[in-house]
């Protein structure tokens, strides 16, 4: 199936901005788009990402600012902070960020003003200079007023099982913890640690307190334990939920997309197959983990020499895409 680079643009842009639309209009931002419903969403990644894709879309970028402004206390701020740093690392093969420090500062003055007390520690247009749009979002963020299109999350929708369970064991590790292993049969304190971005001593200690009170399993398989939620379905009822959603691990997979939308937005970059199909090699990894997660063969380079491999992968990719919204 052919390709043009043009086409994949197109779409890749018009799915990455409806899946962040979608994650937005079920925590309450007004869309054009249905609610999330089949995935977890993950607040902090979801605000991170929209953060760096902010330009190709400044409507979303305000909503969502809006939508922190009115819900500021349900955020983890140590816990975006660790997923911005992840952010902030310079793209493979460029010496630009996806999200440089300033406007990440810049961000997170924002809401220290609005949400202090609440605090818990369509257009597309290239980027210019990094000095040009840490302007722009800076601009963006002091001009920024509300439009009254938020409304309360409803957390009835099972997408928005992390702000449930936030509201019931607080803003902190122990929802990320009972997300992930009620979507997997068990993890080690330091892969937990690795999958939801916490401090892997934090997760341990709680591991070890829920283990005390009977309400995790510990295995031990030869030098590292294993933990594994008991009666899970009697937790689910208790939270009302007849079945967890599909997770993934969403500030892992907006990474590497959020990178290619980047590369996309530079004129040297976006004209070049050549150029891209190098840039995919370097997030294969990346992408081939979401790609196990959905079921989807991502394409090995070794096959496709040069520009060869730039068709391929971008089919790939927007087969992810299509499942990531579906």
């Amino acid at each position: 199936m052919e390709l043009s680079l043009k086409e994949f643009k197109k779409s890749f842009y018009n799915d990455l901005l409806e899946i962040h639309w979608k994650h937005w209009a079920s925590l309450g931002v007004s869309s054009h788009v249905q609610p999330e419903r089949y995935w977890i969403i993950d607040l902090e990644a979801l605000i991170i990402s929209t953060l760096a894709i902010g330009l190709f879309d400044k409507r979303l970028l305000s909503s969502s600012l809006e939508w922190l402004v009115k819900n500021g206390q349900r955020i983890n701020l140590s816990r975006l902070k660790r997923i911005a740093k992840i952010f902030s690392k310079p793209l493979p093969g460029l010496k630009r960020h996806l999200i440089a420090q300033e406007i990440f500062d810049s961000f997170l003055e924002k809401l220290n003003k609005v949400v202090q007390s609440n605090m818990v520690h369509e257009e597309q247009a290239y980027y210019g200079s990094e000095g040009d749009t840490i302007r722009e979002y800076q601009h963006i963020l002091k001009t920024f007023k509300p439009k009254g299109v938020v409304t309360e999350p409803k957390l009835q929708n099972p997408s928005l099982v992390q702000l449930l369970l936030r509201g019931t064991f607080g803003v902190d590790a122990r929802a990320e913890i009972l997300i992930y292993l009620l979507s997997h049969d068990s993890g080690n304190s330091n892969s937990i640690a690795k999958e939801v971005f916490y401090n892997q001593k934090n997760i341990y200690r709680i591991l070890e307190q829920w283990t005390h009170s009977q309400m995790v399993m510990k295995i031990s398989q030869n030098k590292t334990a294993k933990y594994s939620l008991q009666k899970k379905v009697e937790l689910l009822r208790v939270i009302g939920l007849e079945k967890i959603p599909a997770y993934m691990n969403w500030g892992r997979t907006f990474l590497w997309l959020d990178q290619i939308s980047k590369a996309l937005s530079f004129p040297q970059w976006s004209e070049s197959e050549y150029l891209l199909s190098s840039f995919f090699r370097d997030l294969l990894n990346e992408a081939k983990a979401t790609g196990r997660t959905l079921n989807i063969i991502v394409p090995e380079p070794a096959l496709y020499p040069g520009k060869e491999y730039f068709v391929p992968f971008a089919l790939a990719v927007l087969e992810i895409l299509k499942r990531l919204k579906k």
